[in-house]
């Protein structure tokens, strides 16, 4: 079954590593069939986001979703999870909440789940990211 997605004029996704750009003057639906990782621009990391712990450990969660490579990522995620606890211990029941996402194969829900480091506000809210359950 393919993956429907609504996407908004000059909107970007991912599928894989791979960027795709709505380039039209309308909303348009895009069926992404088999396999591949999906994620929308809003859930990504770039490159120069990359200047706190929060968003390294998102952007680590994020490259093991899309590359399918979990260990290949490893360090960067240990790294990116002692600084940000170093900075925020009161962080550790959410790092512990996504290590256990990460053990379970639940990569993209883990990448749901630390939009809470960048928007406390979804902290009260977060059965509507449908991790609750």
């Amino acid at each position: 079954m393919a993956l429907k997605l609504t996407v908004k004029p000059g909107e970007s996704f991912f599928v894989g590593t791979a960027e795709i750009t709505v380039q039209c003057d309308s909303i348009v639906n895009v069926l992404v069939g088999g396999k591949a990782p999906v994620l929308r621009s809003e859930d990504h990391v770039s490159d120069a986001d990359l200047t706190d712990p929060a968003n390294r450990l998102r952007h680590a969660v994020q490259q093991m979703y899309l590359t399918g490579d979990v260990t290949g990522h490893q360090a960067s995620y240990v790294e990116a999870v002692q600084a940000l606890l170093a900075q925020s211990p009161e962080q550790s029941g959410l790092v512990a909440e996504v290590n256990g996402l990460l053990m379970s194969g639940a990569t993209y829900k883990a990448i749901k789940l630390l939009k809470v480091l960048s928007n406390p506000e979804l902290t009260a809210t977060r059965a509507k990211l449908k991790l609750v359950g």
